[in-house]
């Protein structure tokens, strides 16, 4: 379940020079991509604490899994505590959600940039805005993902202490939670080979606008 994602480079490093047009396409874009990341922020501090918390809830449940039905009072506390902790994820879930919107927010703002730009110039920022959205839209996805392996989990969590499951319930529901974690690491690779994509093609907008200047 732990994820390991990449995220935009900070655009901060790029020093603008000059007065020409190319300049002004420049700092607009810089403009745009700065805000952007900015408003990533509370993202990629998620993170980390996901991942804290993540790894919380797996020593848990293993302490859980140690237990027996007949220890009733420390199982129906475990079980608790990983019902808490995955609410807690679900809270920072939801941070990096509102993140991830505010900063698709200004993706708009490459068409105006494109529109104003040269021809030459115009190409490459539209193609940084279709792989701009195509992330964002790979992040909903995982968003999507990871909600239905939590809410999956819960199930699990619930089953634990219930009396009348039986051993063939619990392995199947883990196959489920086996099966749909799967999926969340997809959407995490997919995410992560968008992020490199963008990462990139800002690179190059960059590189082609010094050499224009």
């Amino acid at each position: 379940m732990k994820k390991k994602v990449i995220s935009l480079l900070a655009v901060g490093m790029l020093t603008l020079t000059g007065c020409s047009i190319g300049q002004s396409t420049e700092k607009q874009l810089s403009e745009t991509l700065t805000k952007m990341n900015e408003s990533e922020t509370a993202y990629r501090d998620t993170q980390s604490k996901l991942t804290e918390l993540e790894q919380t809830e797996q020593k848990t449940f293993t302490e859980t899994m140690e237990l027996t039905k007949e220890d009733v009072d420390k199982l129906r506390s475990k079980i608790s505590e990983l019902e808490t902790l995955l609410d807690d994820r679900l809270a920072f879930l939801d941070k990096e959600e509102a993140a991830m919107k505010e900063a698709e927010g200004f993706v708009e703002e490459l068409d105006t940039i494109g529109e104003k730009a040269s021809e030459s110039e115009s190409g490459q920022i539209i193609k940084l805005k279709d792989a701009a959205e195509k992330r964002y839209a790979l992040h909903s996805t995982f968003i999507d993902e990871y909600k239905k392996l939590a809410a999956i989990q819960k199930e699990f969590y619930g089953m634990l202490s219930a009396q009348d499951v039986g051993l063939d319930e619990l392995k199947q529901k883990v196959k489920e939670v086996n099966e749909q974690n799967a999926m969340v690491q997809t959407a995490i690779t997919e995410f992560n080979e968008a992020t490199k994509e963008v990462n990139s093609l800002k690179e190059d907008v960059f590189s082609s606008l010094e050499r224009e200047e």
